[in-house]
């Protein structure tokens, strides 16, 4: 055990190595990082604390709760006592905190309180095109309005994106599949998304096209300048975004343009209807969340463990899936690595056997 968790924390503190998507083969062997998930400990629940925020704001106190208001209309409750908390009150200050996960944001614990002087504001980099933030304009009973998801571009083009509004039909939902992406070397290296399939009429645009499959897709969202890399991912570099796009834009990207990978392999996610209905609205609700000044994170918030949260959320009590081994110290990789959640959540019952690989050469064809 005490390799085990020597082997977390080296993982942790690593300071800097070569910028690649596949840099874990050169830190450990396989059976290494199998190793890393260790027994649990009984630590208190209230240390749990697995996501990175940064914002700026003003923090007030009410009825002895201590809130912090963003600019953009965002209001959480600070973790921290009124009284450490009475001489920022009112001034404009730039929080460091932590949320519990991805979809408990409501309350962060500071771990790092600054004033700012909001005239000497440096505005970083745009972010690049390819991704943009989810916006829920509208819920009327099973039907979401969506704006700036990814519709697929005719013909498939690498560096347009169509950003377009779509209504989607919860009630119309058909399947769902855990979908891994692999890289090199594929023994550690994935990645992770989730694809929705609708009857007619599921999914519709603003100009009255319709199309059948959707993905979700977490990842980093990276601005002008910057290059994805698991290291610098655990160094709160990179802020993370819930990507919708049509599973048309994303398999035609994969084939024709991005070509990290060739595959993509399909998982059925074995719920009841009433339980699929749950997991897309869900789904859709948490992808629409404004995440300004939240990071990205390789191990406890990712494109993997996300995904997990989710189906967490309208599993039956006995599949959940236990996210932290330590917590807030050691994570569980079998919960957020991509090359291990598969095998595991087919253990638990949560996914059924492979379905189906999508190539170059069946992409075309219909996913049911």
């Amino acid at each position: 055990m005490r390799k085990s968790f020597f082997i977390l924390l080296s993982f942790f503190s690593i300071s800097s190595f070569a910028q690649t998507n596949y840099d874990f083969e050169s830190l450990y062997s396989q059976q290494d990082l199998k190793s890393a998930v260790i027994s649990s400990q009984n630590l208190p629940s209230d240390r749990k604390y697995g996501v990175s925020y940064s914002l700026k704001g003003i923090i007030k106190i009410s009825d002895n709760k201590v809130l912090f208001y963003t600019g953009d209309g965002r209001i959480f409750e600070l973790d921290m006592k009124s009284s450490k908390a009475k001489e920022y009150e009112g001034k404009p200050v730039e929080i460091y905190a932590k949320a519990l996960q991805a979809d408990m944001l409501s309350v962060l614990k500071p771990e790092e309180i600054n004033f700012y002087d909001p005239s000497q504001e440096i505005h970083p980099p745009k972010f690049l095109p390819k991704r943009r933030q989810p916006v829920l304009t509208s819920k009327i009973e099973d039907t979401y309005e969506i704006q700036n998801f990814r519709w697929h571009s005719e013909p498939p083009s690498e560096n347009n994106f169509d950003w377009r509004s779509v209504k989607i039909d919860a009630s119309k939902i058909k399947n769902i599949y855990f979908v891994k992406k692999p890289f090199s070397p594929e023994w550690i290296a994935a990645h992770s998304l989730m694809l929705f399939t609708f009857e007619k009429g599921g999914v519709i645009d603003s100009f009255g096209n319709e199309t059948d499959s959707i993905v979700l897709s977490i990842e980093a969202f990276l601005r002008e300048g910057q290059e994805y890399s698991l290291t610098e991912g655990m160094k709160n570099k990179f802020n993370i975004v819930w990507v919708l796009a049509s599973w048309k834009d994303y398999v035609e990207r994969m084939v024709y343009f991005d070509k990290d990978s060739d595959r993509l392999v399909l998982y059925p996610v074995n719920l009841s209807q009433s339980q699929k209905k749950e997991l897309i609205s869900y789904s859709l609700l948490q992808a629409a969340v404004n995440r300004e000044g939240e990071y990205y994170n390789t191990i406890t918030n990712n494109c993997t463990n996300n995904l997990v949260i989710l189906i967490n959320k309208t599993s039956d009590e006995k599949k959940k899936v236990k996210l932290w081994e330590i917590p807030y110290l050691v994570y569980n990789l079998k919960a957020t690595m991509p090359v291990w959640v598969p095998g595991y959540l087919q253990k638990k019952g949560i996914l059924g056997s492979e379905y189906k690989t999508v190539t170059k050469e069946n992409f075309l064809e219909k996913i049911d």
